[in-house]
């Protein structure tokens, strides 16, 4: 079990090596968010006191995932390049009031491979993306179970701490 930071940079480092294939799930669980990154067959849990800061608490495992435990195959959590005209016209068509459009525009954007987050030129910017909502899993792990009940104790004594007029 390592701190938000720490598992946040082990996620990075196995990004690095193959930015292909991972997917990120979010979802609101009893006072905290649990965050899922997956790709395959290994993922990172954690559990963080809020998705709206950037100092936020948290604490984090690696996990084994079971492949037919996923709920479906999608597009490949990551950072994405646009060039300056593509993006504004990406952000363009995002503003359309024509759903079908929309949807095109963001499917043909993540069909692209994943990039390293690299230094862009002056003309290039980085999108990271797609977010996912809910539960990746058709059923849970009993090991998952243990692990999020470790992580949320650790979490409520670790905004304890930082917080004890939170009790």
């Amino acid at each position: 079990m390592k701190n938000v930071d720490e598992i946040m940079e082990d996620f990075m480092e196995d990004y690095r090596e193959d930015p292909e294939g991972w997917s990120f799930w979010t979802k609101k669980s009893d006072d905290f968010y649990d965050i899922y990154v997956i790709n395959d067959d290994r993922g990172y849990f954690i559990k963080v006191d809020s998705i709206y800061t950037q100092n936020t608490l948290g604490m984090g495992k690696k996990i084994q995932v079971e492949k037919d435990q996923l709920k479906q195959k999608l597009p490949d959590f990551g950072f994405r390049k646009f060039k300056k005209d593509e993006l504004k016209s990406f952000l363009e068509s995002l503003s359309s009031q024509d759903q079908k459009k929309k949807q095109e525009v963001v499917e043909k954007k993540m069909k692209k491979k994943p990039t390293l987050p690299k230094r862009t030129d002056d003309d290039e910017y980085l999108m990271l993306g797609p977010f996912n909502r809910g539960e990746p899993f058709r059923y849970p792990l009993e090991e998952h179970e243990k692990v999020n009940r470790e992580l949320r104790k650790k979490l409520k004594e670790k905004f304890r701490k930082k917080y004890p007029m939170y009790r």
